[in-house]
């Protein structure tokens, strides 16, 4: 398995997991009616399961949706590990979609499941260039902090982001304050004090963000979570984007330049 090959597998109802689909017009294809987890495979486990399991839980709650059919991540590892008994490390997007059919009205609150499986590769710890987006902002939704399948905001702030031959974009809210990048969360540090948008913020509550954050508590360095206007970005001395894969440090927001040194100990909470 090298890092372009990707296998998809659908849980069928007799609970085995196969390559051929239930059905392709399913209401997460048609509507985005469900949510996903992306998570890294490594050492034979699931890297933060417990946080990955209950973020998704909580979400189903949010969306109305039946948890007692959702697979346990154990049985996802059991998969993998009788799948990929030689693998170095996998990512994983586990989907959750609710199955039925019907239109906008759902006729149902059962699940159904798939996983996307490749082979994992490191974020890049640098991003060089990168901007605000002044065309795409992150809504305000009872589901703002979930993973949904409905990810069409961030398809296109990575859209702009191509376009304008940038590595990073930084979303607003509609309020106009810091909310987070285009698939990751951020956090800037000045005078040796970490910041990081609020949940209120309509960002996704990231389990990485969760682990940073519970890093920095651990060691007592203060961490605000907070609301913040975009002039609070070029005021910081190091900033730098996080998402379960691990951490990326910005270098530049327009002609504004950052520190991009490592910090060590925010590094190896992805290890």
């Amino acid at each position: 398995m090298n890092g372009f090959d990707t296998i998809f597998l659908f849980k069928q109802k007799d609970g085995e997991w196969t390559s051929e689909p239930l059905e392709w017009h399913n209401r997460g294809f048609l509507f985005g009616d469900g949510l996903f987890e992306t998570m890294v495979f490594r050492k034979n486990k699931i890297r933060f399961s417990g946080d990955h399991e209950l973020r998704l839980l909580e979400s189903a709650d949010i969306l109305g949706l039946d948890r007692t059919g959702i697979s346990s991540i154990q049985e996802i590892e059991k998969k993998l590990n009788r799948d990929f008994p030689n693998s170095t490390g996998l990512r994983v997007r586990w989907n959750i979609y609710r199955s039925g059919q019907g239109k906008y009205s759902p006729l149902e609150h059962f699940t159904d499941e798939t996983l996307q499986i490749e082979a994992y590769k490191n974020p890049d710890i640098l991003k060089v260039n990168s901007f605000v987006s002044e065309k795409i902002r992150v809504g305000t939704a009872l589901w703002s902090n979930c993973k949904t399948l409905n990810s069409l905001t961030y398809v296109m702030a990575n859209h702009e982001r191509i376009n304008k031959k940038m590595d990073e974009v930084i979303l607003l809210s509609y309020e106009g304050l810091v909310s987070e990048a285009g698939s990751s969360n951020i956090f800037w540090v000045k005078d040796n004090v970490y910041f990081t948008p609020s949940l209120k913020c309509n960002c996704i509550a990231g389990v990485g963000r969760k682990q940073i954050i519970r890093k920095l508590t651990e060691q007592g360095i203060e961490i605000i979570e907070g609301e913040f206007l975009p002039v609070e970005l070029i005021k910081a001395d190091k900033i730098f984007t996080s998402n379960v894969t691990g951490v990326s440090y910005i270098q530049k927001i327009g002609d504004w330049e950052f520190d991009t040194d490592p910090d060590q100990f925010i590094v190896d909470v992805f290890d």
